[in-house]
């Protein structure tokens, strides 16, 4: 962690890292650190509060999962995660999109500026609050009271997966499939790498992916890959199932030398078939704005149902 002057302790969820401060805070009330016996609980916030339909922007489980377990090795001690009794968590994560990103999810109800306030205490008022719905009046009114503005925006998609599905096309010799092992982790991360201008050294990439591979939250059914006629993985996606019925694609990309050729939306298409076929009534995805990504998902057809912004508080100096 980047907070200057506390001692960290780490806590392991199922052989990863959560960074935690180990320094008592006498105005928190209910707060520890996080540890692997409370990850399940976090999964179970995340899930409650997406199936409540609020006007909250909650992450899905399966983010989180990706956050813990595809984390950078070169940053092992970045995120910090606390619980509040059994209300909800604070996560702060500092390779955010600004330094020091202040993550809080409570059961729905639950007042978050408590939460709030005491990461900002340990952040001296230096960190930036994420994933804030526009359609979130509660805490947005709560925020600027106290002299946060909005900085960083995210866009949200969704798709209705109880209606009609469009269906793939692909030139012959093309497959979308499951990825097929470890044996595959290479020419997936060499697709991964490409997408996304990747600055990461390959063999810790690959090394990162396979760990992924080997984690309790992977479904290898759910590792989705378009390959080309050569063998060469074009694109893939992830996507992530929850009890509550709502879908997550993270991460979803195609390889730079077959973009702008159907290869991705085909991709997605065969996915959101498999959502549909277990069971899922909603498929999300959140991209970055402005970015190419906006352009792709809504014309492979998602809706755009707001954004998510980041909020920082305002200070004479930062």
């Amino acid at each position: 962690m980047a907070t200057a002057g506390l001692g960290a302790v780490s806590h392991s969820i199922e052989g990863r890292s959560l960074a935690v401060e180990a320094s008592p805070d006498p105005l928190a009330s209910g707060i520890r650190p996080a540890s692997r016996n409370d990850f399940a609980f976090i999964q179970s916030v995340l899930s409650e509060g997406l199936a409540a339909d609020t006007d909250r922007y909650y992450i899905h489980p399966g983010d989180y999962a990706w956050w813990v377990y595809h984390d950078d090795p070169r940053y092992p001690d970045h995120l910090a995660t606390w619980i509040q009794n059994d209300s909800g968590f604070v996560t702060i994560d500092s390779l955010g999109p600004h330094e020091n990103e202040i993550t809080v999810f409570t059961r729905p109800g639950v007042d978050r500026m408590p939460l709030i306030r005491w990461a900002q205490r340990r952040l001296r008022d230096r960190g930036d609050v994420g994933w804030v719905s526009d359609g979130d009046r509660e805490l947005i009114d709560e925020l600027e009271a106290e002299g946060y503005s909005a900085e960083y925006v995210n866009r949200s998609y969704q798709w209705d997966l109880t209606g009609e599905l469009p269906q793939p096309d692909l030139p012959p010799g093309w497959s979308l499939r499951a990825l097929g092992g470890e044996h595959e982790a290479n020419p997936r991360r060499a697709a991964s790498h490409a997408a996304f201008e990747s600055t990461m050294p390959w063999a810790l990439h690959l090394q990162r992916y396979i760990d992924f591979m080997r984690s309790p939250v992977y479904a290898p059914e759910r590792d989705l890959v378009a390959v080309a006629p050569s063998g060469q993985i074009a694109s893939f996606m992830v996507w992530w199932a929850d009890d509550s019925g709502v879908a997550q694609i993270e991460p979803f990309g195609t390889h730079p030398d077959y973009q702008r050729q159907g290869i991705g939306r085909a991709l997605i298409y065969h996915g959101l078939a498999e959502m549909k076929a277990a069971d899922m009534g909603t498929c999300r995805v959140i991209t970055d704005e402005p970015r190419a990504a906006t352009a792709f998902y809504e014309g492979v057809g998602f809706n755009d149902v707001g954004r998510i912004r980041w909020w920082r508080k305002v200070l004479e100096s930062r």
